[in-house]
C-alpha cells in the first residue's frame, strides 16, 4: 500500500521589524570610512556622475553652506522623492566623458563588495565593517570579538565570530585572521589538499617544532613516516602567511596622505586642521538651479534633476560631516593624549572608542568608522589615528595612580628589544623583568602576547635568525 503526503504551498503576510539605512546615511556611512585620498577620487566619479556638481573655487565656505541649506529646503518644499534606480543605458554607448573614473581598488573596497553579497543583515553588515576597519596591512585583525561585541553592545559573541568566520572565507582567503595559525588552518581548509588532517595537526599542535625544522619529532608524535611531514612542511611553506601582500601599494614611493594635521604654535596650544587641500569645493550648477524652477519642464526631466539635486547635496553634506566627525574625534585625543605629544609614547594614556563616543555624543560603530584607515600628522611624526586607542594594562601605577596602557607596553618592549645584543637577546622574563623596574607590572603571558602582535620571534628564533 502506497500512501501519497500532499502539500498544500499558501502565501500569507508576515510583519518583520527590520533595520533599514536611508539613502542619506548609507551616503554618509561611505564617505566616512574614506580616507582622504580616496575622498579625492571618489568626488572626482561624482562630478562625472551628477552633472548638478561642480567644483566652486570662489565662493566662500560660509556662503557655500548657506546655500545648500536653502537649496535642501527647496527641495523638501517640493517634495521631491527619489524615482526607481533604472537604466537600460549600456555604458559602452556613453560617450567616455560620461564614464566615472576608474579607481584601483582597495583591500578594503575589495572586502566590503563581497561582505556585501554573502551578507544582507543591517546589523551583520555593520559587524563586518567594523572587522574590515580593522585589519593590518598584513591582512591580520587588530580588534577582539569580545571588544566589537562590547562597541556594538552584543550579549554574545556569536553573531560576530559568525562573520568573522565568513569574512576569513573570502578572497583573500585568511583575511582577518587573528594569528599566522587561524590564517594557515584557514586556507587549508578552503583548499583541495589530501593531506589535509596531518597538515592541521602540524600547525595545531607542532607550529614551533615546524619552524625549528623538528622532523623527525612531529613524524613521531603523529606516528607517520618522516618523508611525510617534509612534505607537509612544503605545502604549508606554500600558504600565504602574509594574505594582504598583494594590496600594497605597487608603487614603492606612494606616500601616507594625512587626514588632519596637529601643530603646536607659539603659545604651546595644539591646533587642529582638516587635510583638505586637494579636495575641490563643490557647489550646485547654478543654472540647473534655475532650471528646475521653470514651469516647462516635463515630468521625466524634472525628476531626473530632483534626484541629481537630492544626491549632490547629500554627497557635499556627507563630506562636511565626515570633516566635522574626524576632527572632533582627532580634537578629544589630542586633550587626552597631551602627555604622548610632550613626553612620548610612556606617557600614552588608555583610550576605547566608547570613552570618545560619550564625549562627542555620537555612536561608537561611527567613531570606528571614523578612524578607520585614518592617519594624522602631529609633531612627534605620522600616525594612524587607530594608535592612540588602547586598553589599560593591569592595576593603576603605585606611584602615579595612573592606569598604562597597552600601547605604552607595546612601545617599551619594541624599543626593549631593538636595543638588545643580538648575540644574546632577551626573553620574555628579562622583558618582564626591565618592565617591572619601570613601575609596569605585566603577566609573562601577556607579553608574549604582545610580543606576537608586534610581529617579534622569541628569542631562541631571534638568535637563530641572526646566526644564520
Amino acid at each position: 500500500m502506497v500512501y501519497f503526503l500532499h502539500m498544500r504551498i499558501k502565501m500569507s503576510p508576515i510583519q518583520v521589524q527590520k533595520q533599514v539605512l536611508a539613502p542619506a546615511m548609507q551616503q554618509a556611512i561611505e564617505v566616512l570610512l574614506l580616507p582622504v585620498a580616496e575622498l579625492s577620487t571618489s568626488i572626482d566619479q561624482e562630478i562625472q556622475a551628477n552633472p548638478l556638481l561642480e567644483i566652486d573655487e570662489q565662493r566662500q565656505n560660509e556662503e557655500r553652506d548657506r546655500s545648500l541649506e536653502e537649496l535642501w529646503e527647496q527641495l523638501d518644499q517640493m517634495n521631491a522623492t527619489l524615482p526607481p534606480s533604472s537604466s537600460n543605458d549600456d555604458i559602452e554607448t556613453k560617450p567616455i566623458d560620461d564614464i566615472p573614473l576608474k579607481k584601483e581598488e582597495s583591500l578594503e573596497d575589495h572586502l566590503l563588495q563581497q561582505l556585501r553579497v554573502e551578507v544582507s543583515d543591517p546589523l551583520e553588515i555593520q559587524i563586518g565593517e567594523m572587522i574590515i576597519g580593522d585589519i593590518d596591512e598584513d591582512g591580520y585583525l587588530t580588534i577582539s570579538c569580545e571588544e566589537i561585541a562590547d562597541i556594538l553592545k552584543l550579549r554574545d559573541l556569536t553573531a560576530v565570530e559568525k562573520i568573522l568566520k565568513i569574512i576569513q572565507t573570502f578572497e583573500p582567503i585568511g583575511i582577518a585572521s587573528r594569528d599566522i595559525q587561524e590564517c594557515l588552518l584557514t586556507q587549508i581548509k578552503n583548499k583541495d589538499l589530501d593531506n589535509h588532517e596531518i597538515l592541521a595537526k602540524i600547525i595545531k599542535y607542532y607550529f614551533n617544532a615546524l619552524g625549528k625544522k623538528q622532523y623527525t619529532k612531529i613524524a613521531k608524535d603523529l606516528n607517520v613516516p618522516v618523508a611525510n611531514i617534509q612534505k607537509a612542511a612544503k605545502t604549508i611553506a606554500q600558504l600565504e602567511p602574509r594574505p594582504a601582500r598583494n594590496y600594497r601599494p605597487l608603487q614603492p614611493n606612494t606616500y601616507i596622505q594625512p587626514d588632519l594635521f596637529i601643530t603646536k604654535n607659539d603659545q604651546e596650544e595644539y591646533t587642529i586642521y582638516i587635510n583638505d587641500k586637494d579636495l575641490p569645493p563643490l557647489r550646485i550648477n547654478p543654472y540647473y538651479k534655475h532650471l528646475l524652477e521653470q514651469t516647462g519642464l516635463k515630468p521625466e526631466e524634472k525628476e531626473f534633476l530632483k534626484e541629481k539635486l537630492r544626491n549632490g547635496i547629500l554627497f557635499i553634506k556627507s563630506i562636511h560631516q565626515r570633516g566635522q566627525t574626524i576632527k572632533a574625534v582627532t580634537q578629544y585625543i589630542t586633550d587626552r593624549q597631551q602627555g604622548f605629544f610632550e613626553n612620548g609614547h610612556l606617557e600614552l594614556k588608555p583610550l576605547v572608542l566608547k570613552d570618545v563616543a560619550k564625549a562627542i555624543d555620537r555612536n561608537e560603530s561611527t567613531i570606528s568608522r571614523a578612524v578607520s584607515n585614518k592617519y594624522v600628522s602631529t609633531p612627534r611624526g605620522m600616525f594612524p589615528i587607530k594608535f592612540f586607542f588602547s586598553q589599560a594594562v593591569g592595576k593603576p601605577n603605585a606611584k602615579t595612580g595612573k592606569m598604562i596602557s597597552s600601547r605604552s607596553i607595546k612601545e617599551e618592549i619594541r624599543q626593549f628589544i631593538i636595543d638588545e645584543d643580538k648575540a644574546s637577546p632577551y626573553s620574555d622574563q628579562s622583558i618582564q623583568d626591565y618592565l617591572e623596574k619601570k613601575n609596569m607590572k605585566v603577566a609573562r603571558r601577556t607579553i608574549a602576547k604582545y610580543r606576537q602582535a608586534l610581529k617579534i620571534l622569541p628569542s631562541h628564533l631571534r638568535k637563530q635568525r641572526e646566526s644564520i
